[in-house]
């Protein structure tokens, strides 16, 4: 089993009420966080009344303007007379399914590395033009960096979102991520190490209440055409055993079929005009 600290800083989401401005923290990378949920009872829906399935649990939590999305939080599903505990919930992908981002449905694209990257393709934070872009900014951090917004800031109100749902203090938790399947040919890699999962399926992150982290995920670049796809959880291997392992959640890439060169695609039209002269001659 490998566990490594890690003393990073970096890369990956979006913020804006409308899911379409930048994180607070972009010129970092980072777009999630990672939270305690301290709801202990549901308040509405078809289990309202019943215990927070997830209370008390590490949640991967995505920014989302002024509030969070937990990401395959512990849910319920089932009727409410006859409730079953599930591991992970409906919204429990990056990118969301309702974002179809592209070049797939549903996934983040990976483009060609440089450096020790080169020959690769990796991923990265997308440009402005490509719609929820803000999905691409994978770097995580403890909800406690955003503990000392001013008053009144996009950082305070993220931070104090959903009645303070999601800013307990991490003491004594060292949070550590869990591969629990990914796509063979798929690797991840940060701070140096091009893949943090070569002996283990524990990757820790560090002290719950002071870690950022930048993964890199990346396929050899001649890897086949089609979706790749992480699937974590959250673990707490510290001290304060009253704070519970979280719930499964994926990350999904595509390796996107090429585009044609300029020369290839005027090779292609100029041999379709063709055609459709000898077609329209044949007419005669």
């Amino acid at each position: 089993m490998k566990v490594r600290a890690l003393l990073v800083i970096a890369g990956l989401m979006s913020g804006g009420l409308a899911h379409a401005s930048e994180p607070l923290r972009a010129s970092e990378g980072i777009g999630f966080y990672i939270g305690i949920d301290s709801l202990a009872t549901i308040a509405s829906g078809t289990y309202a009344g019943l215990a927070n399935p997830n209370y008390g649990r590490l949640t991967y939590l995505m920014e989302h303007g002024n509030h969070f999305h937990g990401i395959g939080a512990y849910s319920y599903t089932g009727s409410a007379a006859a409730p079953v505990i599930n591991g992970s919930n409906a919204n429990n992908r990056i990118p969301e399914l309702s974002a179809r981002i592209s070049p797939l449905p549903g996934t983040l694209a990976l483009s060609a590395g440089s450096g020790e990257f080169a020959g690769k393709l990796v991923s990265g934070v997308l440009g402005d033009s490509v719609a929820h872009h803000d999905y691409s900014y994978l770097g995580t951090s403890s909800i406690q960096s955003l503990a000392d917004g001013a008053a009144g800031s996009a950082e305070a109100v993220l931070y104090a979102s959903s009645a303070n749902r999601w800013n307990a203090q991490l003491d004594g938790v060292q949070v550590a991520l869990k591969l629990e399947y990914i796509t063979p040919g798929l690797k991840v890699a940060a701070n140096g190490d091009m893949d943090l999962f070569d002996s283990g399926n524990l990757y820790l992150l560090g002290d719950g209440n002071g870690f950022d982290f930048l993964p890199t995920f990346y396929t050899d670049a001649a890897a086949a055409v089609g979706t790749y796809t992480a699937q974590f959880s959250l673990v707490n291997l510290g001290s304060n055993t009253a704070v519970r392992d979280g719930g499964t959640f994926y990350i999904d890439f595509a390796v996107a079929p090429p585009v044609p060169e300029p020369a290839s695609w005027a090779m292609l039209l100029g041999g379709l005009l063709m055609l459709g002269t000898v077609a329209a001659r044949r007419a005669r």
